[in-house]
């Protein structure tokens, strides 16, 4: 029976959404600015592709979904305020995101800065409500957020991101995608693990899978930006100022079937994260 990804896709995204919204604070609560601004950040759509990835984890570690909603909701929440923060004028100064007007667009600097802010503290209160199986787990999904959202993980990224953004080398490529992207991938993923119970090869497998994932993300996403790059803008770093279209072409593939590859012999349904990771792929081709 062949797996129905876009069916699968509609429904974890319904399932996050649900949850994911009412983490926010309620129309109208004081400072109304500020939650008027969490909201549009959050309710302004996207794939939500993170928060499905960690439910896919915990099935294929052998859970359930239900039991990690809240790190899902957690990794979700901490990705939009890296989304808000790239935006600012002081890093991309972008004025659109998915159709509509960023946050700092629609309610200046200050608040875009405050709402990212917020955001990211939000996601480890929402984190921090993870029911627990095992004594310790709260505090081990913490860990791993902060060190995969801190200087060594997103924020390191995205400093290197900036600094050679005009000049970059094979070696920056490399680790701004490390960071910037497939860290947060890999977060995604062990948390549903973790929060599920999973330990030993069955952990060491899904992160090698997700780090795998993130690299491919990123390469697929450089290619769909070439396609749509406008003439004058700003330099962007793409793994194509150190490689050719084909080069990268192979070398995404190179990392889906690694991903797929390190699926095998997990003890849950892997059907959900293999079809993720070959869609990704052809989002490129």
């Amino acid at each position: 029976m062949t797996f129905d990804l876009n069916a699968y896709l509609g429904r974890r995204k319904r399932l996050v959404e649900e949850h994911l919204f009412a983490c926010l604070p309620v129309a109208g609560t004081r400072p109304e600015p500020l939650t008027e601004a969490l909201r549009h950040a959050v309710l302004s759509g996207g794939k939500r592709l993170r928060p499905i990835l960690c439910l896919a984890a915990a099935e294929a570690a052998g859970g359930h979904a239900d039991d990690v909603i809240f790190p899902a909701c957690a990794v979700e929440l901490l990705h939009t305020y890296t989304l808000v923060h790239d935006d600012l004028p002081c890093m991309d100064n972008d004025l659109l995101r998915r159709g509509q007007p960023t946050v700092h667009a629609k309610y200046g600097e200050a608040l875009g800065v405050l709402a990212g802010d917020a955001l990211q503290t939000l996601a480890f209160e929402t984190l921090a409500r993870t029911p627990e199986k095992t004594p310790g787990t709260v505090a081990r999904l913490v860990s791993e957020l902060a060190a995969a959202a801190g200087a060594a993980g997103v924020i390191g990224g995205q400093v290197e991101d900036i600094r050679f953004a005009a000049a970059p080398t094979r070696e920056t490529i490399d680790y701004v995608f490390q960071h910037k992207t497939a860290d947060l991938f890999r977060a995604a993923v062990r948390l549903g693990a973790i929060a599920a119970g999973a330990t030993g090869d069955d952990l060491a497998r899904l992160s090698s899978f997700a780090n795998r994932l993130g690299f491919a993300f990123q390469i697929t996403d450089d290619l769909l930006d070439a396609r749509e790059a406008q003439s004058g803008a700003e330099p962007e770093l793409s793994c194509l100022d150190v490689m050719s279209e084909a080069e990268a072409r192979d070398w995404a593939g190179q990392h889906t079937q690694q991903a797929v590859d390190a699926l095998a012999g997990l003890p849950g349904d892997t059907a959900p994260l293999a079809a993720l990771a070959r869609d990704l792929l052809r989002r490129a081709v």
